[in-house]
């Protein structure tokens, strides 16, 4: 039985790996969340959300309406037939988590 090659730092994607992620566990919602987190200043096309999170679109379509209904996720705009997602700055729970993820990161021990 072979194993598994394991991704390089340089083929993982920007939801994996991340602080949230180690500490609230790699579900979807916290992966998307992530991305999001990270990429604030500008909205994002689900295709571009669930390559960047590591999940599969249709991934992103199961978690994408509950995040919205909190108001952590806010729909910006539609371009060509696509919705574009951002994490809605104007949340205080989306903030609350963007600020744990800085808080968290003042924990990461130096190698």
């Amino acid at each position: 039985m072979s194993t598994p090659k394991k991704k390089d730092k340089t083929q993982q994607a920007a939801g994996e790996d991340t602080v949230l992620t180690d500490v609230l566990g790699p579900h979807a919602k916290v992966k998307i969340i992530t991305v999001l987190i990270g990429e604030s200043d500008r909205d994002l096309n689900p295709t571009d959300i669930s390559r960047l999170a590591g999940i599969d679109r249709s991934t992103f379509y199961e978690h994408i309406d509950d995040l919205v209904a909190y108001g952590v996720v806010e729909e910006t705009r539609t371009v060509g037939n696509s919705q574009m997602y951002q994490i809605n700055r104007d949340n205080p729970a989306a903030e609350d988590l963007a600020q744990l993820e800085w808080d968290l990161l003042d924990y990461i021990p130096e190698e």
